[in-house]
């Protein structure tokens, strides 16, 4: 129930699409020897020179990547609405152009960041929905503006489009308000500048068999880009969920063990129970039943003793699924195909545990099964 928990989890829509995506993690910039006012030129010749790399369909730039661990937050200031106080600043980042097309995000409404919106050109801001129905609940969102800090910035960024919500943290709850600046738009007030430190590809094969490409690709722009990793988007999302696939994998042991325990000892004692009864056996062949009746006679028995434990293991389960089930997710707590799985393999294991020594008693002769102790 875990593990599909789990697989369920993994496959879920978290805003954007994981096949065919690769994330490259690039050394900070700075250490490369780049300045605030050398990004520029490195960011165009990034967006030109990554699209040619046979198998890319489309690249971009931002300052991290989703669920990658990483999450910048910041209050804002609506432009004609007084500050907010929620208490809860929205999460934000830079992005290049064809940010969202390279991730799969799909666009809502209005327009997505493109080339024209580069320094020098109005502020504009892409908001996801959550971000929409937190600040603009009973109106529309395009058109509005708002800024970082105060209420003196209130005017430098302008709603030009929003998307669908995209998961950043985490891969359980509901996707943060965030809002999505341009990588090079910055302006005087803002904490953090236009560093990128993820680019993401779109690619038509494998990310394994085009990572040779894209290193080379990126050696090409600049040399001293050194790449910190690679990874897929699907690597990516996966090692957000370590421990739930620990837990799944040690309650997986766990529940195999308590079901081998459980059938060897159904099995011994219902062995134990069919053997004290080979006496018992024996008269009822003396008195003329056959080896089919006497089977039927133990079988019943141990069917009585598998309903009761049946009847008192179920609703035990249900209880325990009732106790689990914050931690499962597209699976239900009572999973029906668990229950009779279960249930199947602990009544093939007392059957079992009633025939072999029944079915070894039923070939004893009658005068010495009368004897027998």
């Amino acid at each position: 129930m875990l593990t599909r928990s789990l697989r369920n989890l993994k496959d879920q829509q978290f805003g954007f699409v994981t096949d065919g995506r690769l994330i490259v993690s690039l050394i900070n910039l700075q250490a490369a020897g780049y300045t605030e006012e050398k990004l520029p030129a490195l960011y165009q010749r990034l967006e030109q020179a990554l699209p040619q790399i046979p198998g890319v369909l489309s690249a971009s730039l931002s300052t991290y990547s989703p669920l990658e661990g990483n999450n910048w937050s910041e209050y804002v200031s609506i432009q004609g609405k007084p500050p907010d106080s929620s208490g809860m600043a929205p999460s934000w980042l830079r992005v290049g152009p064809h940010y969202f097309q390279t991730i799969g995000t799909r666009l809502l409404q209005g327009r997505l960041i493109d080339e024209r919106d580069r320094p020098g050109a109005p502020g504009v801001a892409v908001v996801n929905d959550a971000f929409s129905r937190r600040f603009f609940p009973r109106e529309n969102a395009i058109g509005h503006s708002f800024g970082m800090t105060d209420l003196g910035h209130s005017g430098d960024y302008e709603i030009i489009g929003i998307v669908e919500d995209t998961k950043y943290q985490d891969t359980r709850g509901p996707a943060y308000p965030t809002f999505f600046l341009p990588l090079l738009q910055v302006r005087p007030a803002e904490p953090l500048r236009g560093w990128v430190g993820a680019i993401e590809l779109h690619l038509a094969g494998r990310p394994e068999n085009l990572e040779p490409a894209v290193r080379k690709g990126i050696a090409e722009v600049d040399p001293n880009l050194t790449v910190l990793r690679m990874v897929s988007f699907d690597e990516q999302v996966a090692r957000n969920f370590n421990q739930e696939r620990l837990i799944a994998r040690l309650a997986e042991v766990f529940g195999l063990l308590a079901l081998i325990l459980a059938c060897l000892g159904l099995y011994g004692v219902t062995a134990y129970a069919v053997t004290r009864r080979t006496n018992e056996i024996g008269i009822r062949m003396a008195l003329g039943a056959d080896r089919k009746n006497v089977l039927g006679l133990v079988l019943r028995s141990a069917l009585v003793q598998l309903g009761i434990g049946l009847a008192i293991g179920i609703p035990v389960a249900l209880a325990s699924g009732l106790a689990l089930a914050g931690q499962l997710n597209g699976v239900k707590s009572s999973d029906p195909s668990i229950l009779i799985l279960a249930a199947v393999i602990l009544a093939t294991c007392a059957l079992l545990a009633a025939a072999v020594p029944a079915r070894r008693a039923t070939k004893v002769d009658p005068l010495m099964a009368l004897r027998y102790e």
